[in-house]
């Protein structure tokens, strides 16, 4: 009995662990600094690898942004691929900034380059 007892209390232990990444992954954590649009010029394209889409843009002022996009799949479905956007383009971001205002960081809702406008987190 007692031995069948430890192997249940491994068990939901291990399960805990596993899904203790899961939960941490998503959301809109450190990126609370307030609504954010930014227009520079796309420095490191569109990347759909990882658990979320990312690309670089220098702004204005000369500050390089890392941008945080949807996971790769919405985000390609958004219309948004690796091979979308030029390196060079001027674009438009529109997202959520770094709660810490010396970080140049956001995470997006919106990609604006031309005509074109990317949703990859859709308004409800």
């Amino acid at each position: 009995m007692r031995h069948s007892i430890r192997i249940r209390a491994m068990l939901v232990a291990m399960l805990l662990c596993f899904s203790l990444p899961a939960t941490a992954h998503h959301g809109w954590s450190g990126n609370t600094g307030g609504d954010l649009e930014i227009t520079g010029e796309l420095i490191t394209g569109v990347s759909l690898s990882g658990p979320h889409g990312t690309l670089q843009i220098r702004d204005a002022d000369d500050n390089v942004w890392n941008i945080t996009l949807a996971p790769g799949p919405r985000t390609h479905r958004s219309g948004l691929r690796e091979d979308t956007i030029p390196v060079g383009a001027e674009i438009t971001v529109i997202g959520e900034r770094n709660e810490d205002p010396d970080v140049h960081e956001a995470k997006v809702r919106r990609v604006i380059w031309e005509d074109q406008v990317f949703d990859v987190y859709p308004p409800q």
